[in-house]
C-alpha cells in the first residue's frame, strides 16, 4: 500500500514509501511533511523504515529520489601485516552463516529460461543438481546498509539488506560503524544518528 504525504515547503503531494517503508522519505525529515487521508503520519509512527541521508542527495526533494531501493556499501581498509598490504574488507554480520536464504529468479534472455535459486547471501552457492553447476564469477558484496528503523522514542536502529534477494535484518550500530568507509560526510552522519538513538534510549 502506498503512503502519501504533503510536503510543507510548497504543499505537493507525494509517494513517501510503501507499507511500513518511507523509500522517499529521510528520519530527519519527517517533520517536513503532513499527514493527508488514508495514509499514515510518519511522525507519530514507531516501527517506520526511513531512508538513509546520501550526502549527494541532499538537494533532492522529498519524494523524488529516483533510486527507491539504494542502500550503502559497508567495507574498510585493512591490513594483514604481510607484503600483501592494505586491501579493503567488506562488512559481514558475524551471523552470515547462519541466516535463512532468500530467493533469486536467473534468466537467460536468448533462451527464455528461467529458474530460482536460494540466496545464501554470499556465504555459499547454492546446492544445485542435476544439469546446472553453479559458481561464482567477479563476486561482488553482498551485504548493504539499507535503512533506519524507528524503534520508538527517537531510538533508532541500522537495517542492512541482502542486496540481491532483498531480505532484510538488523544489527548495531557498533558493528556497522566502524565500516562506514566510503565517505567521511556519510559515516559522521550515521555517527549521529547513532548518538541521537543512544540518548534517546537512555531516557526511556
Amino acid at each position: 500500500m502506498g503512503e502519501n504525504a504533503r510536503r510543507k515547503s510548497d504543499g505537493e503531494v507525494v509517494k513517501i514509501g510503501t507499507c511500513e517503508c518511507m523509500y522517499y522519505l529521510r528520519w530527519e525529515d519527517r517533520s517536513k511533511v503532513e499527514k493527508v487521508p488514508n495514509s499514515l503520519d510518519p511522525s507519530a509512527c514507531a516501527g517506520l523504515f526511513f531512508r538513509l541521508p546520501f550526502p549527494e542527495e541532499d538537494d533532492v526533494q522529498i519524494g523524488e529520489y529516483e533510486n527507491y531501493n539504494r542502500g550503502y556499501r559497508l567495507g574498510r581498509q585493512e591490513s594483514d601485516g604481510t607484503s600483501r598490504g592494505d586491501y579493503w574488507q567488506d562488512w559481514s554480520p558475524e551471523e552470515a552463516g547462519d541466516m535463512d536464504p532468500g530467493l533469486i529468479q536467473l534468466r537467460h534472455d536468448g533462451s527464455g529460461l528461467m529458474f530460482n535459486v536460494k540466496c545464501w547471501h554470499g556465504v555459499k552457492l547454492p546446492d544445485v543438481q542435476g544439469d546446472a553447476v553453479p559458481f561464482w564469477n567477479g563476486k561482488g558484496h553482498h551485504f548493504e546498509l539499507y535503512m533506519v528503523k524507528h524503534l520508538g522514542g527517537g531510538v533508532l536502529r541500522p537495517v542492512y539488506h541482502c542486496r540481491w534477494c532483498q531480505s532484510m535484518w538488523s544489527t548495531e550500530w557498533d558493528s556497522v560503524l566502524p565500516f562506514c568507509g566510503f565517505d567521511d560526510v556519510m559515516r559522521q552522519r550515521l555517527e549521529a544518528y547513532a548518538a541521537e538513538s543512544k540518548a534517546a534510549a537512555a531516557r526511556k
